[in-house]
């Protein structure tokens, strides 16, 4: 039985799971459904994730390209972002969020330019090396059920509103914390979105799908996360909070 909370119920659809973490794995240990399909040594696997660090000397970042869709975790952070790479105009490649922002840009002779939100027109960046693969770590049942209550007393503080509830689906431990990390960013999408749109917020409804996809009816905030694509398979923070101003408005 889920211990009584201070605000809001947690419905656990079945009692397994993990909790959200950023845990970085060698890249030769782990096991990538996508290696096969695209042709990808160990080697080329390995130097497919890398480090990079700002030439303003603010920070560093690992660019994991070893799964689809490719990701960004910037050091401190606690969003790991999904990335989709794409032509870009003038030639080279650019890498863009779940909400079609330029993020990263490689340049056909090889630079890269970083695009944070602190320097919007861009900072050059170099690798400095290999890194490890981005993914989340297995947690036990206690743990999902504590970041479950997390999430829904953070949400009823932001919506002030006592009776916000969960309704989540756990399945095995190595998919478990993509739906944790998914109320992670629903906390975050909230903490910035509008409190006009979450006055009404009375079901977050976390389940799996074959595509990442949120829904907000001003009421039922419902998010899909394809698991078997990592932190790749949930919404970002940002595309969460479009989707609770456009539902609530």
């Amino acid at each position: 039985m889920v211990p009584p909370m201070f605000r809001g119920i947690i419905a656990l659809l079945v009692a397994s799971a993990g909790v959200w973490a950023l845990w970085v794995a060698e890249g030769n240990g782990q096991s990538n459904p996508f290696r096969q399909l695209l042709g990808q040594s160990s080697e080329e696997r390995v130097d497919a994730s890398i480090w990079f660090e700002r030439a303003d000397g603010r920070g560093r970042f690992i660019l994991d390209r070893t799964l689809r869709p490719a990701l960004l975790w910037e050091e401190g952070s606690r969003e790991v972002i999904a990335l989709y790479r794409s032509p870009a105009s003038g030639g080279g490649q650019v890498w863009l969020t779940d909400t079609d922002r330029a993020l990263l840009r490689e340049s056909n002779l090889g630079g890269w330019t970083y695009f944070p939100g602190d320097v919007r027109d861009g900072v050059i960046v170099e690798p400095l090396g290999r890194a490890r693969t981005l993914v989340a770590a297995p947690a036990s049942a206690d743990q999902i059920q504590t970041a479950a209550r997390d999430m829904v007393d953070a949400l009823a503080r932001l919506s002030r509103n006592d009776d916000v509830s969960a309704q989540l689906t756990s399945l095995t431990p190595d998919q478990n914390p993509y739906i944790i990390d998914a109320m992670l960013m629903t906390v975050i999408g909230a903490e910035t979105a509008s409190r006009r749109s979450m006055r009404n917020l009375e079901v977050v409804r976390i389940g799996v799908g074959e595509v990442p996809r949120v829904s907000y009816d001003g009421r039922t905030l419902d998010i899909s996360v394809a698991t078997q694509l990592g932190y790749g398979g949930r919404p970002s923070s940002e595309f969460i909070r479009r989707a609770l101003d456009a539902g609530g408005a």
